[in-house]
């Protein structure tokens, strides 16, 4: 599973940067000069790249984190990552809702009309899911599935099953 982390960490991180160069465009308003290199439909496109990365980020959230009992932790799906990583994720997010709700009152006309709020939120989804293919990167034990003596399923948090109480495996040396 691991062989796929870089070729998607590459294509989530293009995905990111295209998004911000167009966001920058559209904040403003002027449109690049290669922008009739990406075609007409570029906005189906940016947007169709979202869901190339965002279905496998998600599938590996679910294995890193399972969210079957307990809350679910960005702190923990994100651990691999340097604290900026964590916070540039969390700013993300926070600024693609406020530039959403900014952006919905303005009418653009032109070749970047309507791109603020999809640019927004593309720079947020390729970026998180950039994150969580660089933790899974760099904490690949977090994709192994973690059981007790009994067969119960485990976070990779737990010190005891929360069904029958057994302890977990330690880590593995030199992982963790």
């Amino acid at each position: 599973m691991t062989v796929f982390l870089l070729p998607m960490m590459a294509l989530a991180a293009c995905g990111f940067l295209l998004s911000a160069a167009l966001h920058w465009s559209a904040l403003t308003g002027l449109a690049p000069t290669w922008l009739p290199l990406l075609g007409e439909d570029f906005r189906s496109t940016l947007v169709m790249g979202i869901f190339v990365v965002w279905f496998p980020a998600a599938f590996l959230a679910q294995r890193m984190h399972p969210t079957g009992r307990g809350t679910f932790s960005w702190r923990a799906l994100l651990a691999g990552c340097p604290p900026w990583m964590r916070y540039a994720a969390g700013g993300l997010f926070v600024y693609a809702f406020v530039n959403f709700f900014l952006s919905v009152q303005r009418v653009d006309d032109g070749p970047l009309s309507g791109l603020r709020p999809i640019t927004g939120h593309a720079m947020l989804f390729y970026g998180v899911a950039f994150c969580i293919f660089y933790s899974a990167w760099q904490r690949p034990r977090m994709l192994e599935q973690l059981q007790c003596p009994q067969g119960h399923r485990l976070r990779h948090n737990d010190r005891f099953c929360p069904e029958c109480g057994a302890s977990a495996p330690p880590p593995t040396p030199g992982q963790e």
